[in-house]
């Protein structure tokens, strides 16, 4: 997923929360529009990060390639997902 994409999620998003938010108005979520750039491109960065590092783990690629799975391995795949 590139930054282009990731950032077109978020617009979706956003105009679905508008059409409901026609109904029920509440208070904007971020303080600027420097604001809501500066989180989403902090957002964008941790995914990146986490993408990279799921995609070199060795761990996480033995256990995705076996079978059988006990909760060693389950245990295993959380601890490298955190």
């Amino acid at each position: 997923m590139n930054k282009k994409q990731f950032l077109n999620t978020y617009k979706k998003i956003d105009s679905i929360d508008k059409t409901k938010s026609e109904k029920i108005e509440k208070k904007p979520l971020y303080r600027s529009e420097q604001d809501e750039r500066l989180i989403k491109d902090f957002h964008y960065a941790k995914f990146q990060k986490n993408l990279y590092n799921s995609q070199k783990s060795k761990e996480l690629k033995d256990l995705l390639e076996k079978e059988d799975w006990d909760e060693k391995d389950t245990e295993k795949l959380l601890k490298t997902l955190r």
